[in-house]
């Protein structure tokens, strides 16, 4: 894989920030330079350890580092030549026969009905998605039962993250899914690896969906197709009719592009918000999507309905209704921030267009529910001498299995793992002394 300029430049993108410096100076300088900050050198080992998990970077006898020489060579050749060129996908003539009409919208629409199929569980939209991707959903603990489907609380926690996320999400856990039948993903990840690259040709302005198209490899592999066909359902392209054997690329790509590690407070994905709310709590949706609608009433009392306009409160109990679902109060805090309306953002900046009084609120409604925090254990009481109990007292301190002991009650509590250790420990006390 370290070979094809393709993968090499791929994984360089997807590498974090710090990575992608340290593997820049091994390519140029041969060494970087070494950190003061004791934070900063405790994250450069870990990304140094990541390298080498990789096979980018490998140790040398004297302790230096040292980048793998085909990941350079590869490296290099493909920054001369740029993502598009090395993706090895030919462009095709796009003619009237093949053009694709509405692609944008059809792959939004494709995108939405796997968020419906969770968000709003019905025979309609589990017809809209594929087989595998119900099986995906179901391996990966988002939904549960065969005839009915629930959502579960991973289900929940998905239906809030950022649509780079969820993306990012949908395509690890179809390749777990592939590796759990044998499959070589490697195999499979080549030409998602050669579509992500033309992310570039998406981002440049006036680009038109429906006017650029790629030829479909007649040697791809079952698998491969397999993979361009959950890209299509992804909506990350579109393909008219299978008999053209090409596809178009759309804007959804962008996500699989991107290696978000901060929250979704971009100016590019909060320009599309809908959803304003002030200090007193209360929401306002300006949409008429069902699907947004549903997300938005997870941690929202939904009072109002409109055509194009929806009013809810975000009240102590519908955060907890979402708390006890597994959502956290920082996915609704992040939900909220991405999706503000753009007016918000224009005034507020993007973080503030959140009232800070109904973030920190949302947040200590979370903390209500960790003032207690219940463990399974075991209690032993009843000791035939105050000598059992020291010593039973002394081995539990010395295993690290203590959670709790009174000395007036004679009264030891340990965790649930220590109680097979000290039954052990007794019975070995008890043959001593006969």
């Amino acid at each position: 894989m370290l070979q094809k300029p393709s993968c090499c430049f791929f994984i360089y993108r997807m590498l974090p920030p710090i990575a992608q410096q340290i593997t820049i100076q091994l390519i140029w300088k041969g060494s970087f330079p070494k950190a003061d900050d004791v934070e900063i050198t405790k994250s450069i080992k870990d990304q140094v350890k990541l390298l080498e998990e990789l096979g980018i970077v490998h140790r040398q006898p004297d302790d230096k580092l040292k980048i793998d020489p085909d990941y350079k060579k590869a490296y290099m050749y493909a920054a001369m030549l740029g993502a598009a060129s090395i993706s090895s996908l030919v462009l095709e003539t796009n003619d009237e026969k093949r053009r694709g009409k509405e692609v944008e919208k059809k792959a939004v629409e494709r995108w939405d009905c796997i968020l419906r199929y969770l968000a709003l569980p019905s025979e309609e939209n589990t017809q809209a998605v594929s087989e595998t991707t119900r099986n995906l959903f179901k391996k990966a603990n988002f939904t549960r039962g065969d005839k009915t489907i629930d959502i579960t609380k991973t289900g929940f926690q998905f239906l809030l993250l950022s649509p780079v996320k969820q993306m990012w999400t949908y395509v690890i856990e179809y390749l777990k899914l592939e590796m759990s039948k044998g499959q070589d993903i490697v195999e499979v990840i080549e030409p998602l690896i050669q579509i992500v690259l033309l992310a570039n040709r998406v981002q440049v302005a006036g680009f038109k969906a429906e006017k650029e198209c790629y030829r479909i490899d007649p040697d791809w592999t079952i698998p491969q197709q397999e993979l361009l066909n959950h890209l299509r359902e992804l909506g990350v392209i579109f393909i008219r009719k299978r008999k053209d054997g090409v596809f178009f690329l759309t804007h959804l790509l962008t996500h699989l592009s991107t290696n978000e590690t901060t929250d979704d407070t971009s100016a590019e994905k909060v320009s599309m918000g809908k959803v304003i709310v002030e200090t007193n709590f209360r929401v306002y949706a300006y949409t008429s999507s069902l699907l947004q609608l549903a997300i938005i009433a997870l941690f929202t009392e939904m009072t109002y309905r409109f055509q194009d306009m929806s009013v809810g409160m975000i009240t102590r109990d519908s955060v907890r209704e979402a708390l006890q679902h597994g959502i956290t109060a920082a996915q609704i805090i992040s939900f909220l921030r991405a999706n503000a309306h753009p007016q918000c953002i224009a005034t507020s900046g993007p973080v503030n267009c959140l009232p800070i009084t109904v973030a920190d609120q949302i947040r200590l409604w979370e903390d209500e529910r960790r003032r207690m925090d219940l463990k399974d254990a075991y209690v032993y009481s009843h000791f035939e001498s105050d000598d059992e109990f020291h010593g039973v007292c002394q081995f539990a301190t010395q295993r690290g299995i203590l959670l709790w002991a009174d000395y007036q009650k004679k009264l030891v509590i340990v965790n649930e793992e220590g109680h097979e250790h000290v039954r052990q420990w007794y019975k070995q006390e008890k043959t001593k002394e006969n």
